[in-house]
């Protein structure tokens, strides 16, 4: 689906949002996110920073795992491709809605981001683990029966006892937080099940003498380029004309996973899924392109996620050989054209300062 289409979920910005650009505007005032060489050099192509610009789409994902047939290697989930794919577009038109609003030619150092939402089953899980790992140091002793989640009910309160216990063997005035109740390293969201977030923050820029830059539709184009690589495009005659993406959500079984104990050897069938799976994100990636009249896509990444949403996070491990995975083939890029500005880059020289201080041995002293 183009971003540009009228059925691509185009909502109105926020209030606030409104104001802070009206507010920019008013005051000459930008934000960036550009390095100080980025930045600089951005200005040395003949742009001026216009303003810092997001958008962002809160979406429920809620993939349904295919049965697969005996010989069927794996399949696409199409319906979470299109949700995947939608929420990144809804966080893309926001930004791009953004900086129209600041009359910006285009964005650059787009940055796409996802946040993932916390799933309460599998917090729980790390903290159940991380106790049992203090408590087998400590050398208390653990109940051994375990229900159906995967641990035993009331798990928190033997823990908490043994915590206090512990203090006092350690002669504390005050007993800290214990360590699975501690953040564990990495952020979480609390958005709900099955919930994610998708952000995309760039740099919205204006060209200094008013040349035209913008795409076939009229919009600010939108580029992943850093300020340097945007720079160098300019310098050798080609400008960007849209941030291009391509997914692929793709079910792999559990029996594509199994083999021999002891045995190295290829899966050929998922080997043929995850290449399947990058075919089609890759095929995507370059229709959005052509729908721009693009000529190339320069920078193009590619990633792999895993996106299981598991909701029984015990034995994760093993799980993918019980249940398969769900694997997520994004690919991202800036599609690009030639400009009548076309010139090589200057050729780097090897240059020899004179200013090295030189040690002449006269006479046996220097």
């Amino acid at each position: 689906m183009s971003r540009n289409d009228p059925g691509s979920g185009v909502a109105s910005l926020p209030t606030h949002a409104r104001e802070r650009l009206a507010d920019m505007r008013e005051r000459k005032l930008f934000t960036s996110d550009l390095s100080i060489s980025e930045f600089l050099l951005v200005r040395e192509a003949g742009f001026d920073p216009v303003g810092l610009v997001m958008g962002t789409s809160i979406y429920q994902v809620a993939p349904n795992i295919p049965s697969l047939g005996k010989q069927e290697p794996g399949r696409e989930i199409v319906e979470t491709t299109k949700a995947l794919n939608h929420a990144r577009q809804l966080a893309m038109n926001r930004m791009e809605q953004e900086a129209e609003e600041l009359g910006a030619d285009g964005i650059v150092g787009v940055r796409l981001t996802v946040n993932l939402a916390t799933n309460p089953q599998r917090v729980e899980w790390q903290q159940y683990r991380c106790w049992c790992k203090w408590a087998k140091q400590i050398g208390f002793r653990r109940p051994v029966t375990v229900v159906a989640g995967g641990y035993f009910q009331g798990w928190q309160q033997v823990a908490n006892t043994q915590w206090q216990q512990y203090g006092k063997q350690q002669g504390w005035v005050q007993t800290p937080i214990p360590p699975w109740s501690q953040p564990q390293g990495s952020a979480s969201y609390a958005l709900g099940q099955n919930t994610a977030e998708f952000i995309a923050i760039g740099t919205a820029v204006r060209h200094r003498e008013g040349e035209h830059y913008r795409n076939k539709h009229g919009m600010p184009f939108q580029s992943d380029l850093s300020g340097q690589d945007f720079w160098m495009l300019i310098r050798a005659g080609f400008r960007p004309v849209g941030f291009c993406m391509g997914n692929c959500v793709y079910y792999v079984g559990p029996q594509m996973l199994k083999v021999a104990d002891g045995q190295s050897c290829e899966l050929p069938a998922y080997t043929h899924a995850l290449y399947d799976a990058r075919e089609l994100a890759i095929e995507r990636l370059q229709d959005e392109a052509e729908e721009l009249d693009a000529t190339g896509i320069v920078g193009v990444t590619v990633a792999e996620q895993q996106h299981s949403w598991r909701t029984t996070p015990w034995n994760v491990g093993n799980a993918a050989l019980q249940t398969g995975e769900v694997i997520e083939l994004f690919v991202i890029g800036t599609a690009v054209v030639p400009t009548e500005k076309a010139g090589d880059l200057d050729r780097p020289h090897l240059v020899l300062s004179a200013n090295d201080v030189v040690k002449v041995n006269v006479g046996g002293e220097e």
